[in-house]
């Protein structure tokens, strides 16, 4: 009698273990993979700085965007804007001064949905290799 119980007991802490590992590997990759993605906000008062290149290199949140994408220049740029004809004219000027600055136009997406009219989010996601 104490081997059957023993090993029904096994096979459920066996069963167990197995599906507590592979809820930790799931939260590890889910984990992995949201670290890959950088997000910033770039706000309309920071945009109301005279604009160059020296001093938009500059301003923290393209800084952080430009690094990143820079490590690895296979990932996408999405600007997720305002919507409006100010903010399709914000994003435009945006994109253009992320390719002045060394971002290919390739890289750069410019989506309708920012979280607000004075606000243009600005996520670098990880690009989906080829073969996969």
């Amino acid at each position: 009698m104490t081997k059957v119980i023993s090993k029904k007991y096994t096979k459920r802490i066996t069963e167990k273990v197995t599906i507590i590992c592979l809820l930790i590997s799931t939260a590890l990759i889910s984990v992995n993979t949201l670290a890959e993605n950088v997000s910033v906000e770039l706000r309309s008062e920071i945009w109301d700085i005279p604009r160059h290149g020296e001093l938009l290199i500059k301003v923290p949140e393209l800084a952080t965007i430009i690094s990143h994408w820079s490590r690895n220049q296979n990932q996408r740029i999405d600007l997720y804007y305002p919507g409006g004809e100010e903010g399709e004219l914000w994003v435009e000027e945006l994109k253009d001064w992320l390719v002045s600055l060394g971002v290919p136009s390739r890289s750069i997406q410019a989506l309708p949905g920012s979280k607000a009219r004075d606000i243009i989010n600005i996520v670098l996601i990880e690009a989906v290799k080829k073969d996969e």
